[in-house]
Parts: structure tokens; sequence; C-alpha cells
């Protein structure tokens, strides 16, 4: 009898050798994420019921850590600056980017050219940014030569004055944010029919309506992605308070974010269960947020 290859197999046999060899490839992958990311995720939330000071054994303590941490000026202070800094790397992200997005979406001499140079600052790591934008904002740096003669100063302290501080901030992490999503605008636009927006424009509709009416809800599980991506990277806010900021938060607490206030109460304070507790608080604000945003984006 002739033998039988492997087409010949019956098929439950042949399912049952897929599987098994899928699973084999998928294995080291699989290992590798329960090592770095499932076990470290489900030992935080351990630590995060017990007082832990990196010294001494965990000491079980229920749910006083995050009781605690509602009564602490330092979490609290966190918590605000760290709202604050959201809405503004967040909502101006938005608009901006659809806007510089639509722009570059039409035919205009050398747009390569402008795109490559716009999308230049997401190319640099966050800290490399950081540095520059630090000497750039120098009391009597560049920045200050550029602006102080509008106002009539010599010297501006952009990093040392509360509100000037926060403002840098903000403004810096959206010089580097609204690039990479008009990006992802853009790759949305290009899926939009040109067909619908020409029948729109010899309906007589204006190029307002045809954005309101035809584009923008087409452009709807972009709009998701880009609302999502930019809230979970506002909340972890961290290199630009970290390395731009005096006393890595300051002045005065004015640029101390949540992310900062971790590491401040694990390798400062030695305060490790307080540091996880408020670790597992901003990943269930961000779940939330996030869960609502695409939530929104399913309604009709």
């Amino acid at each position: 009898m002739a033998g039988r290859s492997v087409t010949d197999l019956p098929a439950p046999s042949l399912t049952r050798h897929r599987k098994w060899w899928g699973l084999l490839f998928v294995a080291p992958a699989v290992l590798f994420f329960a090592v770095f990311a499932i076990f470290p995720i489900g030992f935080g939330v351990y630590l995060s019921f017990t007082r832990y000071d990196l010294l001494t054994p965990p000491q079980w303590i229920g749910l006083g850590n995050y009781t605690g941490l509602f009564r602490d000026r330092a979490f609290l202070v966190a918590t605000g600056n760290t709202m604050l800094f959201v809405f503004g790397a967040t909502v101006p992200v938005w608009v901006l980017s659809l806007w510089l997005a639509l722009r570059f979406d039409r035919c205009f001499a050398s747009r390569n050219i402008w795109k490559s140079l716009f999308f230049s600052p997401v190319l640099p790591p966050l800290v490399v940014v950081a540095v520059i934008w630090k000497v750039l904002l120098h009391p009597n740096g560049l920045v200050t030569g550029l602006v102080g003669p509008i106002f009539g100063v010599t010297e501006i302290r952009w990093l040392t004055d509360p509100v000037l501080s926060r403002l840098v901030m903000i403004v810096v992490n959206d010089w580097t944010m609204i690039p990479f999503f008009s990006m992802i605008w853009l790759a949305g636009l290009a899926g939009v029919p040109d067909d619908l927006r020409r029948a729109g424009e010899l309906d007589g509709a204006s190029d307002k309506q045809i954005f309101f009416l035809i584009t923008l809800p087409l452009l709807k599980p972009t709009a998701v992605l880009v609302a999502a991506l930019s809230t979970i990277n506002a909340f972890q806010a961290f290199v630009l308070q970290y390395e731009m900021t005096p006393d890595r938060g300051g002045p005065a607490d004015a640029n101390l974010t949540l992310g900062l206030l971790i590491l401040k109460y694990g390798f400062q304070y030695f305060r490790m269960g307080e540091a996880a507790a408020a670790s597992v608080l901003l990943f269930a604000v961000i779940l939330l947020v996030t869960a609502a945003q695409l939530w929104l984006g399913r309604q009709k």
C-alpha cells in the first residue's frame, strides 16, 4: 500500500498537529511576556497591600496604602498636576495634529520634504528632546533672546517659575507629539474616498460642510486611536518633568506628576508599598479612561 502524505491525514488529526506546533512556536514569546510583564504586574498589586521599605520583608496591611494616599498632600498635588498636564497634552494635540494633517493632505510644492522636516521632532528619544529644550530655555538662552525683546526683559525663568514651567512642559510635549499624531491622521485621511468629497463639491457643499459631514465621520476610528494613545501617553508623563524641572518635579512641586511621585515613593522615600498602590491607581485610571474612549468610539 502506498504511503500516505500529510494531506491524506484525517482532518481532526491534522488540526491537532497544527495546534501543537502553533503553541510551540509562540511559547517563547508567551514565556517572555509572562516573566517580564504579567509577573511584575501581579507582584506590584501584591506590594500595594503591604508595607515594604526594600530592606525588610513586606508586611500585609490591606487597604492601608490606598487610604493613606488620599490623605497625602504630595499624592493630591501630583494628581492635580497630572490632570492639568493630561488636558494640555491631549486636547491641543487632537486639534492641531488634525489641522496640520489636513494641510499636508493637500498637494503643494515640496510636500514630501516639508512632511519629513515636520516629522523630525519624533525621531530623537524624548530624553534627548528634554535636554535640548532645557538648554534652549536657559533664563538667558536662545528662547529668551527671541521672546524677551517683545516684553522688554533680558531674563525669563522658564523652568523655575511655577506657572511658566507648567506651560513649558505642555508646549514641549505637544511640539513632540503633534507630528506623530499628524501622521496617524494622514493615514486615516488616505482611507477617505476622494469620490465622496468630490460628490460633495458637485452638490455645492463648502469645505467646512465636507469636513464635518463626510471626512470627520469617516475618521472616527482614527480619532479613537489618537485619543486613546495621546491620553495614555499624557497620564504616563515622566521624562520631561524628570529631566527639565528643578528637584525632579519643581519648582514647589508644580510639575510633580504621578509618574515622578511613584519614583520618589519607591526609591527616595523607601515607601514601596505606597509606590505600588499609586501605580495601581494610575493604571486603573488609564484603563477606565481608555475603555470610556473606546466605548464612545463605538457609539453611532
